[in-house]
């Protein structure tokens, strides 16, 4: 099973990413200007999901504006990390945010010039591994059908999460789907686990009397092979954007994080923040969240202000977790070529 297909060219990748990300784009960017905008303009992509949300938040708030940002969202219904990296290869947008695994995938394969510019939110904490209630254990997968969005942190997490039991996928039937879908056949018994989207886990666990979490980041850390997982999410944008709107990157990250940020963790503000970002998601949303889920999210979530992004971006930490799912994935073979981590993360723009 390849995550990607390494005899994909640039050529064709690039034609597919600009046909993926047209339609979507031109057809759902809500509230916002055109696409085809003045070069001035920060095309930014973006999905139903809480750092979206944040983003939003400083739109609403007026953050952009105060940078002198002409800020034009271009917003995806249904989309995962790879046509995210596809529209930014396509030039259908100029800035959005993957999680690690899509952007490390991506840089592997070598048909995007990707860059990896700040840490928008850490979702490692709400990853889960949801089956039905038959399934007590891990190892009680073998045979079963699993969901999960292939190529995704979604993917990346199945995959040790099998590895730390001493499996793989050649132990359960892997049924790749968009998180929805996946979240949808386990509800209707088609599949027998799921990894869901982050909204998806506490959607299912409220509404299905059948779903059990069998494994969540905390179990790690236990035995067998105790273990650390950490998967960021990334704004990520190309090495055109970086060269000719550098301007415009600053601006957007001081309003993302020097303004919106804190506007979601200031106390006084915090309810409201919390109330606008469920309402974002759940715009077009199969599976509505409500504000206290929505809290559980936030809380558990790594979101970051200006000080605290410099941070993270300049600690070893974030270049460990990246160089340990490069060699995860090539261990497994899903990878041949080890991206270059010091070309793609960029930290003068924070």
């Amino acid at each position: 099973m390849e995550l990607f297909n390494r005899q994909t060219s640039r050529r064709n990748f690039l034609k597919t990413g600009a046909a993926l990300a047209a339609a979507p784009a031109m057809a759902t960017a809500v509230g916002t200007r055109a696409v085809g905008q003045s070069a001035q303009s920060l095309r930014v992509g973006v999905l139903r999901a809480p750092a979206a949300g944040v983003i939003e938040i400083g739109r609403t708030i007026g953050a952009y504006e105060a940078e002198g940002l002409n800020f034009a969202p271009v917003l995806f219904d249904s989309a995962s990390g790879p046509k995210i990296i596809q529209a930014l290869g396509g030039d259908s947008i100029d800035l959005s945010f993957v999680n690690t695994t899509a952007a490390l995938l991506a840089l592997a394969q070598g048909a995007v010039p990707l860059k990896m510019i700040s840490v928008p939110t850490d979702p490692s904490q709400l990853f889960a591994l949801i089956g039905k209630s038959d399934i007590e254990s891990v190892q009680g997968l073998r045979g079963k059908k699993v969901a999960a969005t292939e190529g995704t942190a979604l993917h990346y997490f199945l995959a040790r999460v099998l590895t730390k039991y001493g499996m793989s996928f050649s132990d359960i039937e892997f049924v790749n789907l968009p998180a929805p879908q996946g979240q949808a056949a386990f509800v209707a018994g088609q599949v027998d686990a799921v990894v869901p989207s982050v909204n998806g886990r506490f959607y299912l666990m409220s509404t299905d009397k059948t779903a059990r979490e069998v494994f969540t980041h905390k179990d790690f850390g236990a035995d067998p092979n105790p273990q650390n997982f950490i998967n960021y999410d990334l704004f990520v944008t190309t090495e055109k954007v970086v060269n000719t709107q550098a301007d415009n990157l600053k601006k957007f990250l001081a309003a993302y994080h020097g303004k919106a940020v804190p506007y979601l963790k200031d106390a006084g503000t915090r309810e409201k923040a919390i109330s606008s970002i469920t309402e974002y998601i759940n715009t077009a949303q199969k599976n509505p969240t409500d504000p206290t889920i929505m809290s559980q999210i936030i809380d558990n979530s790594g979101f970051y202000d200006r000080n605290e992004v410099r941070q993270v971006m300049s600690s070893p930490d974030l270049r460990e977790a990246m160089e340990y799912q490069i060699k995860f994935f090539t261990d497994l073979r899903k990878i041949s070529k080890t991206p270059n981590l010091d070309n793609a993360i960029v930290t003068d723009l924070v």
